[in-house]
């Protein structure tokens, strides 16, 4: 998988369709590195309800990618139409088999499932298993009404914007984290300004100030969502050959490869 040389760079913290807590950044390529160059909603802005959005992306989406945090693709059992279900143990979807790879057939105390592929997917296995990461499962507790709506806007922007291409799903925590920044930043205001001045390609435009970053973590989120996808064009990511063939109808979520990623990539791509 390639990657445009994208100039522009659109981090979205997914709230409630009908909740305040949705945000936007607009990242745009500098000398050196990038430059936010707006936020929103702003104080004197309404919420990022769907239209607001969604016209928001469309306004600054020429040569961007857009950045979403959260899950972009639904869970296999939730895509699979097949009448009769034979049992996840029978079961041949590849991602359900790739599922079973990464977790094992083995159960927990009392008869506990190593896994569930009507709330996993493939990807927030690898992360587990692979990397360390424990993400939110897409249709895991409280998930669900948000799942939903990152699933309409993948339909409300598939004219303009390609899924896993100008379209992708991260995750700004994992990001931060395998950046080495392991400290819990959402409730330590002056952390998140902190990160972000260690961050030395990240810069802000005049009168788009880091302090809105120190007010708020869903914009803070939005920031750091989109130089993720700056980072990956930037550094050329891949998925993992261990899964890239469940792309596209799987879903992945994009964080800074690890060394074990980047041996395999060079070692496929040499074969």
């Amino acid at each position: 998988m390639t990657h445009k040389p994208f100039k522009r760079f659109i981090g979205i913290d997914l709230g409630g369709g009908r909740g305040k807590k949705t945000a936007l950044a607009v990242l745009d390529r500098s000398k050196g590195g990038v430059t936010v160059t707006a936020l929103h909603p702003r104080p004197d802005e309404p919420p990022l309800y769907d239209s607001a959005l969604l016209a928001a992306v469309r306004e600054s989406g020429e040569g961007a990618v857009v950045c979403v945090d959260a899950p972009l693709t639904l869970p296999p059992c939730v895509r699979c139409d097949v009448a009769c279900c034979p049992g996840q143990q029978s079961c041949t979807d590849a991602e359900v088999v790739t599922l079973r790879r990464l977790f094992g057939l083995g159960v927990g105390r009392r008869g506990k499932p190593a896994f569930t592929p009507y709330t996993q997917r493939a990807t927030e296995a690898y992360l587990v298993r692979r990397r360390g990461i424990l993400p939110r499962e897409a249709l895991g507790q409280g998930m669900g009404p948000l799942t939903a709506r990152a699933s309409f806007l993948v339909r409300a922007l598939a004219d303009r914007f390609t899924l896993n291409d100008s379209l992708i799903e991260v995750f700004p925590r994992a990001t931060l984290e395998l950046l080495g920044f392991r400290d819990p930043y959402k409730k330590r205001v002056d952390r998140r300004i902190e990160i972000l001045a260690r961050l030395r390609d990240l810069s802000f435009a005049p009168g788009v100030w880091r302090e809105e970053c120190r007010q708020s973590d869903h914009i803070f989120d939005a920031v750091i969502g989109a130089y993720t996808g700056y980072l990956r064009g930037r550094d050329g990511w891949t998925v993992s050959p261990e899964v890239a063939s469940l792309l596209p109808t799987a879903g992945w979520i994009w964080v800074p490869p690890g060394e074990t990623e980047t041996a395999a990539t060079s070692r496929a791509a040499a074969d």
